[in-house]
């Protein structure tokens, strides 16, 4: 389409060289030379059109690009919602189960306090006075827990109570006390057996009874239990001291 317009040019001017200017009036020529004209102004507007269409359809991708790239992005977060609801929903059953285990663990704790409660209330009453003394406050709690809901400050005051019974066990423990108006020493060995002796002329043994300790004068024993307080104060060398033992 292009080259019509120049083709029809040469054409016109071919025909008034030739000659046959006579035979071709003025008339036709200015009709022909209208005839180009409009098929010029015909190109130049298609043409422009053409350019237009080529601008919006380059806009057209560039939206329909960014509509693509929008989608991908929405099915990609569809994607990962319809991924993260399952394992909420897993999460959810998880911690469900964790809070009811939680749950059964304190009822089965505030059960075994109540069960175990009285028997190791009574059974501190064997307790010597040094242990009751480390104790006092645990016991204090035990005797006064009525809360089952507060299960883990009972399980607490029974379980310190026990551990502190255990390490007095293990040990040798000297105490000052008071036996028949008199102000004794006392030397525990755990919780088997205990010795005394005044500033006097007594001596005796204690052992762990039903009810409470309970003591035994025993003032042939005097002189080896003075050994052996004298020895733990480091006031006379190591030396063997025997001195009578009776385990129930």
């Amino acid at each position: 389409m292009r080259s019509l317009p120049f083709i029809l040019g040469i054409f016109a001017a071919s025909l008034l060289g030739s000659g046959a200017q006579v035979a071709v009036d003025e008339a036709k020529i200015a009709e022909l030379q209208a005839a180009i004209s409009k098929l010029v102004d015909v190109q130049t507007l298609e043409s422009r059109e053409r350019l237009d269409w080529q601008a919006k359809q380059a806009s057209l991708q560039n939206l329909l690009e960014l509509h693509q790239r929008e989608l991908n992005l929405l099915n990609e977060e569809l994607a990962k919602a319809g991924k993260t609801a399952p394992a909420h929903e897993e999460q959810t059953a998880e911690m469900e189960a964790e809070i009811e285990a939680l749950k059964q663990a304190r009822r089965l704790t505030a059960e075994a306090v109540v069960r175990n409660k009285p028997r190791l209330i009574q059974l501190t009453q064997i307790f010597p006075k040094p242990l009751l003394i480390e104790t006092q406050s645990e016991l204090a709690a035990l005797k006064t827990w009525t809360k089952e809901e507060q299960a883990r400050e009972g399980l607490m005051a029974m379980l310190g109570i026990i551990d502190k019974a255990e390490q007095f066990n293990r040990r040798f423990t000297r105490a000052v006390e008071v036996r028949d108006g008199s102000e004794v020493q006392v030397l525990y060995l755990g919780l088997a057996q205990a010795y005394y002796i005044d500033r006097g002329d007594k001596a005796g043994i204690g052992r762990p009874a039903a009810k409470g300790w309970k003591w035994e004068s025993k003032p042939e024993i005097r002189g080896e239990l003075v050994a052996a307080f004298e020895i733990m104060d480091k006031k006379r060398p190591p030396a063997t001291v025997s001195l009578p033992l009776k385990l129930d």
